[in-house]
């Protein structure tokens, strides 16, 4: 009953995703729905719902996600973020090492929809790099998302963190080879080939100007990092400041150039930056994870599976992808398996491992998913078909995928 059940709640979230109702409303259907079918009251469910609502887990994440989505909006609303892309080429003093780099910091700012931000600084590198339609939406796709397994501050890294009770530098670590890999590949795939166009050349004292105009337009998400990771501060503590510098950054543009003055009082700009759609997704992801773990059917048909033989590696690899391949978000992979799959460790070594191997999987599954809204907007904006996109992605993807194993592997044995 639990996999008959398990399979009508995730294809409810689809069909409601497909028409369009946000991620956390559908998960929150479809939790209901596999609790009522598993034979749970009204009553179990709405201490569910309070328990998750109540969660210091869901409060730490709804507070940090949020600010995230604040901070980002500033950053493209102040033009902080252009302005980081322009200061970055003159640095890098290349075309290709900037197409490069450009999605992957613009990536850094985790929002829906994120990707159309990268598209038109990823076409003018492109266009003077003379690359194909194809090729600039698979460079923007994949550049993109390449920081996404080392990132700190993306909502499945933060997700990861509190599930797996594990610290988020270990995590980091462990992933940074893939995340390596799979950058050195796409280059070598789809950049190595083309030859820079020249650029202006500039003295040592303009050069020093454009590197402290980079580190100045990139200071906000250098602040939210460094407070987190080189201070120990809470996520959503380094982020206020982050919010804080840009908000600076700001009042001293607009004193020297009214074109950054956008008329608008810091704090309303920030209330329109808050995405109450993303902090609901978060929302449903932990109450549709909190009514799965939930349940004692779960685990038993887990250990049935593992009883029979059948290796774990190969089950988190079909769980993530029935789940993430169909609903285009690595969160509910990481939110359901987590809690079931990391227990088993023997030790934390083990729990490490297991961690990566869920990440990872859950990421490339999320990744090639045609309800990807980034692929989605992506391949609109460049007007490129998903056959050509996914012809692209025959060496990237599987190789990454074999990285991880390989990773996990060694490690393991």
């Amino acid at each position: 009953m639990i996999v008959f059940s398990l399979g009508i709640s995730l294809a409810v979230i689809l069909f409601l995703v497909n028409k369009k109702v946000n991620m956390g409303y559908s998960m929150m259907a479809a939790a209901i729905l596999l609790a009522l079918l598993n034979g749970k009251d009204m009553s179990y469910i709405l201490k569910t719902f309070f328990m998750t609502v109540k969660s210091a887990t869901t409060i730490t994440l709804v507070a940090t996600v949020g600010l995230i989505t604040i901070l980002a909006y500033l950053m493209d609303k102040y033009l902080i973020l252009d302005r980081m892309v322009v200061a970055l080429e003159a640095m890098l003093r290349s075309a290709k090492l900037t197409i490069l780099l450009a999605p992957s910091i613009m990536g850094t700012l985790s929002v829906y929809g994120g990707a159309l931000m990268s598209c038109p600084v990823v076409e003018r590198l492109g266009d003077r790099l003379s690359m194909s339609k194809d090729e600039k939406a698979t460079i923007n796709l994949v550049f993109r998302h390449t920081l996404y397994l080392i990132f700190p501050l993306s909502a499945a890294m933060i997700l990861a963190m509190e599930l797996g009770e594990i610290a988020i530098w270990d995590l980091i670590k462990i992933q940074f080879p893939i995340s390596l890999f799979m950058y050195i590949l796409g280059y070598i795939l789809f950049i190595r080939k083309y030859k820079d166009p020249e650029i202006k050349k500039i003295n040592k004292r303009e050069y020093l100007q454009v590197v402290i105009q980079f580190l100045l337009y990139a200071l906000p998400i250098l602040i939210s990092l460094l407070g987190a990771l080189a201070f120990s501060m809470p996520f959503y503590i380094s982020i206020l400041l982050g919010i804080g510098v840009s908000v600076a950054i700001n009042f001293h543009d607009k004193k020297h150039d009214t074109k950054y003055d956008i008329g608008e009082n810091p704090l309303i700009t920030m209330y329109k930056g808050l995405k109450l759609p993303l902090i609901m997704t978060i929302f449903g992801i932990l109450f549709y994870r909190n009514i799965v773990t939930g349940m004692e059917e779960i685990y038993v048909f887990f250990g049935d599976f593992l009883d029979k033989g059948m290796p774990l590696e190969l089950l988190i690899f079909i769980v993530c992808g029935v789940i993430c391949l169909a609903l285009a978000s690595p969160q509910p992979g990481i939110a359901i398996l987590f809690p079931i799959v990391l227990p088993l460790a023997p030790n934390y070594d083990t729990r490490l491992l297991y961690a990566m191997f869920i990440f990872t999987t859950s990421f490339l599954f999320y990744y090639i998913s045609p309800l990807h809204l980034c692929q989605v907007l992506t391949l609109e904006y460049f007007q490129v078909g998903l056959k050509k996109l996914y012809r692209n992605y025959l060496y990237l993807v599987p190789l990454t995928f074999l990285c991880m194993v390989a990773i996990y592997m060694v490690n393991i044995f």
